[in-house]
């Protein structure tokens, strides 16, 4: 059973001034707006402190120089008199200053970057502080983008908004009537107008002025709402077509997530949907920083913080780990809806109000690129600021204060380096190639080179042809990036109409004398794999047969085999081999697999089984990874492979240890998984999932993160973790003290499984099944199933499957069941009711 709970609007309302339509104002409880602030220019006599000068005056140094010169700007707080003749008299005989003169504005002779005459625009300080008109200047209006405001509806008749409104909901009444979305509060309105005004001459404009607003109802009219019509608001969006969804919403203290606003929020996250949310306002003359409130929390959220017209966090705005980016918040003049003649205009303050100039800013990347995925757009967001604060990412602004213009400029670059060749720096870019009908998309997200590399992608003839009669699907590509090691992965997508997920299709990787089968997410016209290395890739027919929907042997170590055999139909040029009966080493073993296109296998510590031995021989790898000590894995067994093969072994004192090696290994920073080393079904869920994003898994006891796993959390530089399971297996002090932390959970195992599947469900048609009660099958399958798109459901085999995991595959269509495992460790009858629900 859920309990609904509350959640409130964020603005400061006690700084809110209306601007009724006829700009009559109507002050509620507020002191005077400050005084215009003006810049003077002073001419220093050399050996003069400008410092001590400032300070005598109370003023701000702004600049100094060039020459002997420096700018000190006066506000109307400062407590002098803000008439400038007066001040600048007053500066002309002060000792020290030789002359003074104000600092005109002056505009070039051209009409570039025209002055919108909407007549409140000069008010809106936070066009000049986020460099918005530079971006309208590059042709950017955000036309074509649609963002959903989540909110307390619209005023829908504002003179200001009606012309780029959609359609909307009222999730409250559950209402998608005319109407229904209609705002009774303002702020919605408010939110709104920041995002997507129309500039037309009447009243303010928004950043993105062109880009249409979906309204959404979520909340009443004292600017409260609950989960679930919050929840349900985000569904709809996603589905209708928004593609960012603006959360001005949170709850009141701190960062309480529940079930429900996750799942719908993982829901529009794999809807390709940017989420951009604020992060909470706080009284820090009455409590201390409650930390970044929920949905901001949320790492597949966008959390912005507010800044104010000294590009200084705001008072009253929440801080922590989990801020994005920060922009203008405080006294914003935007739409607004009242009740006596419901449409007029407002300033408000409010990380509310930061958050749509963030979704507005988006709004102008992605009507420029209307191709790139959200995660694209937010790269050039996060590199396009002006970084505040400590170098780099800091609690208090995120990566940096945003800078429209310059964000839209590095993206306008990147775009421009969509060609067959280009150097590609930290900040990533995409580089594409076509061929006939086949088109080949490589992305390389930000910080995955730590130097510029040259990038090259181009079409080749067939070195040769695929081997057992199998078919090219697309044209050949060659991918090079030179001797640069990525350090996130990239990712590779092959867009051709002939790709059908029905008919299968596998990724070929050339080696110089042999194609390798290296699978592939194959969907409906798209083939997608996630890779480190560059060579030579092609899509082709399958070598197994369409239908084989058991892979088993007699033992776990045949299991491992099998599905060997029906992954790497060509052989494989790494192999992984980890203890059969001390899997533990392996657990984490499942992302690093899929960097190298490696298959698990498993074996006793005392020797290989014929069965590997022949496997390996098979497969002709080059070299063998030992996972474990030699306590898993004898020295024996090492000796017998290093007479054929390159051997490595990577190990830990413990299997915490060994999770430490293999993510040193993988080698990908800023994200990982944090799961529990003794709640073995946790890791195994999300292991597919993680493999496939190329984040490293870590292990850890209930009560303390080991030091190893702390330091290599350091050395990844790990901004962002996503922990497994509840606080029964992973402590609540561990998750406090991950970097950025998330937590997937259930009451028991099983249903933590579900809440994974749920979050990540399988982007293809494939869904692997294996015993819940024996994990070796589920450890080799997870890297099958990181492939072929899918993820490992784990079932128990001696008892009812447990209503959470029921429910979803029942509400799960068309999906095509594999078996790891012989009958007797995963029963026919199992596998049939599996195949009956989601058939």
């Amino acid at each position: 059973m859920f309990i609904r709970r509350k959640i409130v609007i964020k603005a400061k309302y006690g700084l809110v001034t209306l601007l009724i339509m006829g700009l009559t104002v109507c002050n509620l409880g507020l002191a005077p707006l400050p005084a215009k602030p003006f810049q003077v220019i002073i001419s220093l006599a050399p050996g003069v402190n400008v410092d001590a000068v400032a300070q005598d005056f109370g003023v701000e140094v702004v600049r100094r120089g060039p020459l002997n010169y420096a700018t000190l700007e006066f506000k109307g707080n400062t407590g002098t008199t803000t008439n400038v003749q007066q001040v600048l008299e007053t500066l002309k005989k002060t000792p020290g200053i030789i002359d003074a003169e104000e600092n005109y504005r002056r505009t070039i002779n051209a009409s570039g970057l025209p002055v919108p005459k909407d007549p409140l625009f000069e008010e809106q300080w936070s066009m000049v502080s986020g460099n918005v008109q530079g971006a309208w200047g590059l042709g950017a209006t955000g036309q074509g983008i649609t963002i959903a405001v989540i909110d307390t509806g619209v005023a829908l008749g504002h003179p200001d908004l009606q012309d780029n409104l959609v359609s909307g909901y009222n999730a409250i009444t559950e209402s998608e009537a005319p109407g229904a979305n209609r705002d009774n509060n303002g702020h919605g309105t408010h939110v709104a107008g920041i995002a997507a005004a129309a500039r037309n001459d009447v009243g303010i404009v928004g950043v993105a002025y062109q880009a249409k607003i979906m309204p959404i109802k979520a909340m009443d009219s004292v600017g409260e709402g609950y989960d679930d019509a919050i929840a349900a608001g985000i569904v709809w969006a996603a589905d209708h077509g928004a593609k960012i969804i603006n959360l001005s919403v949170g709850t009141e203290h701190g960062s309480h997530s529940s079930d429900i606003l996750r799942n719908s929020i993982a829901y529009a996250y794999n809807q390709g949907c940017l989420l951009v949310a604020a992060v909470g306002n706080y009284d820090p003359l009455e409590e201390e920083n409650p930390g970044v409130s929920y949905p901001a929390s949320d790492p597949d959220v966008l959390a912005v913080a507010a800044t104010d017209q000294d590009n200084i966090v705001a008072s009253y705005s929440v801080t922590g780990s989990e801020v994005d980016l920060v922009a203008p918040g405080n006294s914003i003049t935007s739409t607004w809806w009242s009740k006596s003649t419901g449409a007029g205009y407002a300033i408000v303050s409010g990380t509310s109000m930061a958050a749509p100039f963030v979704s507005g800013e988006a709004a102008l990347i992605w009507s420029q690129h209307p191709a790139w995925s959200r995660d694209q757009v937010i790269q050039v967001m996060e590199a396009g600021v002006e970084d505040l604060g400590a170098s780099g990412r800091d609690p208090l602004y995120g990566y940096g204060l945003v800078d429209v213009k310059l964000a839209l400029t590095l993206a306008n670059q990147i775009q421009e380096d969509q060609t067959a060749s280009t150097s590609v720096g930290a900040l990533g870019g995409t580089v594409q190639a076509s061929a006939g009908s086949t088109q080949l998309t490589l992305t390389i997200p930000a910080q995955a080179f730590v130097s510029s590399a040259d990038v090259a992608v181009k079409t080749i003839p067939a070195p040769a042809n695929l081997p057992n009669g199998a078919s090219f699907l697309t044209s050949v590509f060659q991918m090079d990036w030179g001797s640069v090691t990525p350090q996130k992965m990239l990712s590779f997508k092959v867009n051709d109409p002939s790709l059908k997920a029905d008919l299968g299709g596998v990724v070929y990787r050339w080696t110089g004398s042999r194609w390798l089968a290296s699978g592939g997410e194959i969907v409906s016209g798209e083939a997608r794999l996630g890779l480190y290395k560059g060579g030579i890739y092609a899509v082709g027919t399958p070598q197994e047969s369409i239908g084989d929907k058991r892979m088993a042997g007699v033992t776990a170590e045949e299991t491992a085999v099998k599905i060997s055999q029906a992954t790497y139909t060509t052989g494989a040029d790494t192999v992984i081999l980890a203890q059969v009966n001390q899997f533990q080493d392996a657990l984490a073993g499942a992302p690093l697999a899929y960097k190298l296109q490696a298959p698990i296998l498993l074996s006793p510590n005392s020797g290989l089984t014929e069965g590997v031995r022949a496997e390996l021989q098979r497969l002709a790898p080059k070299t063998i990874y030992l996972l474990g000590g030699t306590a898993a894995l004898s020295s024996g067994i090492e000796a017998e492979l290093r007479q054929t093969y390159d051997v490595k072994r990577l190990a830990g004192y413990s299997a915490e240890g060994t999770s430490v090696a293999i993510a040193r290994e993988l080698g990908t920073k800023g994200k990982a998984v944090v799961a529990s080393v003794r709640s073995f079904q946790d890791a195994l869920v999300i292991s597919a999932w993680a493999a496939r994003q190329g984040i490293p898994i870590l292990l850890t006891e209930l009560s303390s993160l080991s030091r190893e796993s702390q330091n290599v959390l350091e050395e990844l530089k790990v901004t962002e973790t996503l922990v497994i399971g509840g606080t029964s297996v992973v402590g609540a002090n561990i998750a406090k003290n991950l970097p950025n932390s998330k937590r997937i959970s259930g009451n028991t195992a099983y249903d933590t499984a579900a809440a994974v599947l749920q979050a990540y469900p399988p982007t293809t048609v494939k869904l692997e099944l294996a015993t819940g009660e024996n994990y070796p099958d589920a450890l080799t399958g997870a890297v099958r199933a990181a492939y072929y798109g899918s993820m490992v459901v784990l079932v128990p085999t001696h008892s009812a499957i447990p209503r959470s995991l029921s429910t979803l595959l029942n509400s799960w269509k068309g999906r095509q069941v594999e078996a790891f495992g012989g009958v007797m460790a995963l029963p026919e009858n199992v596998v049939q009711t599996v195949e009956s629900w989601v058939q």
